[in-house]
């Protein structure tokens, strides 16, 4: 009995259980994942293309370029007298407003020129008032020797016409010789009365004029006058305008003259861009579009501009040089490329603090152009 129980304990024991069915295969979805792959691989092609044209006609309707440069009038400063500089007080850089003082220059011989016009200019004022006071009496002079002529005259006439009456009366010798000699000789002495008295008004007209040529001759000292107190004023040289000093190259001491500039003065009150565009792309352009410009120094600040004209004439490459042209440069002289125009776009809110002479821009045309 016991070797039953060991046995009917053991032979659970020795007993496999049965083994879990395998999971049926998965189908097959290798047709489907390529199909998918399809639409996606034609989807992105698309979406290329379509980013494509999309960018394309961006570009095409809205022109952009880095090929551009800030900048700004520039004027020399000129001095219109001569002279050496015997103050100075700008620096190279600084920046001015208008009127500010710039330099001087050494103001003795202009202000000797001053005195001696002002003092000639008295001396003859001291004539014309001499000659006002006797003007009257020459004015009487001359009325005075206007009726001795008239007088003169007059006595001639009378003696003339007797002469005439006398003459015929001596050859019936209703007269005498003698009185015939009488009538002629007044007749003589009246001449020449005539001619003292025209000789005494003469005289008396000169004495006149005399006033009159002072006067004319005061109209030149004023104006001499006037100009050395005007060419004294231009020893000091001020800004016309608000801008930077550049170029200064002198100190004080130097002699300056005048058509030679001294140094430059940098227009800080308006800029602009001015960006070389391909030939192709200047049918897009027009004055007036508005255009967003920025800085490579500043990339992430944005600054408004407008079209002010697109320019109508370069240099050709190789071109003999023509005075006043712009040229702009190919970059690939074996290459056939487009050529660039230089438009050139006025900046609306500039930052004096980033726009500097020639810096590195880029200009993206935004408006449409006019129709």
């Amino acid at each position: 009995m016991a070797d039953e129980n060991i046995k009917s304990e053991a032979a659970p024991k020795s007993e496999k259980a049965p083994e879990a069915a395998p999971p049926p295969p998965a189908p097959t979805t290798g047709g489907g994942r390529k199909a998918i792959g399809a639409l996606l691989s034609v989807l992105i092609i698309v979406g290329a293309i379509a980013l494509t044209f999309y960018v394309w006609s961006v570009i095409e309707h809205h022109p952009r370029t880095d090929d551009a440069v800030a900048r700004a009038n520039v004027i020399g400063i000129v001095p219109r007298v001569k002279g050496p500089i015997v103050k100075l007080h700008v620096v190279e850089n600084q920046a001015v407003k208008a009127g500010d003082l710039l330099f001087e220059i050494d103001p003795e011989d202009y202000e000797l020129a001053g005195e001696k016009a002002k003092a000639n200019l008295d001396a003859l004022d001291k004539e014309i008032e001499v000659a006002r006071v006797q003007d009257k009496e020459l004015a009487i002079a001359v009325k005075v020797a206007e009726a001795g002529v008239e007088r003169a005259r007059a006595q001639l006439k009378q003696t003339q016409d007797t002469l005439e009456r006398l003459e015929p009366l001596l050859k019936q010798r209703f007269t005498t010789a003698e009185q015939v000699d009488q009538a002629r000789t007044l007749r003589d002495v009246a001449a020449t009365a005539v001619e003292t008295e025209r000789q005494r008004l003469n005289q008396a007209n000169v004495a006149v004029s005399k006033f009159d040529t002072l006067t004319a001759q005061r109209v030149g000292l004023v104006a001499t006058l006037k100009l050395a107190e005007l060419e004294l004023s231009y020893c000091k040289v001020t800004a016309p305008f608000p801008g930077r000093v550049i170029s200064l190259n002198l100190s004080e001491g130097a002699h300056v003259s005048p058509l030679l500039p001294v140094f430059s003065l940098l227009d800080t009150r308006q800029w602009y861009v001015i960006a070389n565009f391909r030939e192709a792309e200047i049918q897009h352009i027009a004055p007036g579009q508005e255009v967003e410009v920025y800085l490579l120094s500043a990339p992430r600040q944005r600054f408004r501009g407008k079209v002010q004209g697109i320019g109508w004439a370069v240099k050709p490459e190789g071109e003999a040089e023509l005075l006043g042209v712009p040229y702009v440069k190919r970059e690939l002289n074996w290459v056939h490329i487009a050529q660039r125009f230089p438009v050139r776009i006025a900046i609306e809110n500039p930052d004096p603090e980033l726009f500097r002479m020639g810096a590195s821009a880029v200009a993206i045309i935004k408006g449409e152009p006019a129709k």
